[in-house]
């Protein structure tokens, strides 16, 4: 009887934890999205405290103004950049609203040519004014965009404050969670946590560099071939540049609908020229940089994009690579090397060797 009391205790303390484990992966699904801005901020967090560990070790100067100087000067590159090519942006975003629908005229004309082409014509509305919103419908979707609009930058702003708590005293939030593990355990951790650290600094540092040098060599290239907006269509493959694998060919639908607007040898040489700028930057330039940063396995990085994509949307697109890089860092850290590769200690040997006798006896 109480064997089976035993028993019976036993299969309820496993369905517990089993419940409890259920519980809590349901609980990390249902916050994710808070979750990946807080890692949001730990990712801002890692650029300021790069640029403020730099100007403690060459001004020295102490930790608050350092992060000071870095803040206002961050900030204030991005608002005077913005403030220098908003006008240019702006015309030229408003010159590419017009083209578009010149440019989809001229890609079914294009396409008619051909009886394969023909067949996709037919599903494409005569009348793009039909595909308008009612006046309810359009005053509806202003809305949201206005309340997604807002909700963007709430989020941002909590980005930024919190990337700016964690860079002014990153110790106290390493030192403070390495508390939730036993002591002798929190030197292995304060050490993968800076592995960590390391791994998304190079991360951002390769990142940065690719992304710049996707930018400005594709608004040189289309500049040259004479595409119109050029500056517009190379600042979009800047910022898209940052969602590796997917963001960098999005960048290019635009372009070549713009070069529609001249004509089909425009946008023939578009692809041709951006197809060659990806495939420079893809087998050339990338692989130099991240070589010297943190390289990720092209396929595992796809397959975690797509993942994150569908479980949480654009934002777990954007985290996807810097997430998986934090992964790869504690799987290789935490289990090949103290799991896997652990050398065991000459006390656990003798013990086990006596154990194995006694058993033989």
């Amino acid at each position: 009887m109480e064997h089976e009391y035993t028993f019976a205790g036993r299969v309820a303390i496993a369905a517990f934890i089993v419940l409890l484990f259920v519980s809590g992966f349901y609980l990390l699904a249902q916050a994710s999205y808070f979750f990946l801005l807080v890692f949001a901020g730990i990712l801002l967090s890692v650029l300021f405290c790069g640029l403020t560990d730099w100007v403690v070790h060459y001004l020295h100067l102490k930790r608050g103004l350092s992060l000071l100087l870095v803040s206002l000067l961050v900030f204030g590159l991005l608002i005077g950049s913005f403030l220098l090519v908003a006008p240019t942006i702006s015309d030229q975003v408003d010159e590419m609203r017009k083209s578009l629908p010149q440019a989809l005229t001229r890609l079914q004309e294009w396409l008619g040519q051909y009886n394969w082409g023909r067949k996709l014509v037919e599903k494409i509305p005569e009348d793009y004014n039909n595909m308008l919103p009612e006046q309810k419908e359009m005053l509806s979707k202003l809305t949201g965009v206005f309340s997604s609009t807002l909700s963007f930058l709430t989020d941002l702003f909590i980005v930024i404050i919190t990337a700016l708590f964690f860079a002014s005293n990153p110790t106290l939030y390493t030192h403070g969670f390495t508390k939730l593990f036993p002591e002798r355990k929190r030197t292995r951790v304060l050490e993968v946590l800076h592995q960590c650290y390391t791994t998304l600094k190079m991360w951002l540092l390769g990142m940065l560099s690719a992304m710049a040098i996707i930018g400005v060599s594709t608004a040189i290239a289309y500049s040259f071939i004479g595409l119109p907006l050029a500056f517009a269509l190379g600042l979009i493959s800047f910022f898209l540049a940052f969602i590796p694998n997917i963001g960098p060919w999005l960048a290019g639908i635009p372009a070549v609908l713009i070069g529609f607007t001249i004509g089909p040898d425009m946008a023939l040489l578009v692809i041709l020229v951006y197809g060659s700028i990806q495939m420079v930057e893809t087998y050339l330039i990338t692989p130099i940089i991240f070589q010297k940063t943190v390289n990720l396995p092209p396929a595992l990085l796809l397959f975690f994009q797509v993942l994150l994509g569908i479980l949480v949307g654009g934002l777990g697109l954007l985290m996807a690579a810097p997430i998986l890089a934090v992964l790869l860092v504690l799987v290789k850290e935490l289990y090949v090397k103290d799991v896997l590769e652990k050398t065991p200690e000459a006390g656990t040997v003798e013990e086990a060797s006596e154990a194995t006798t006694e058993a033989t006896v």
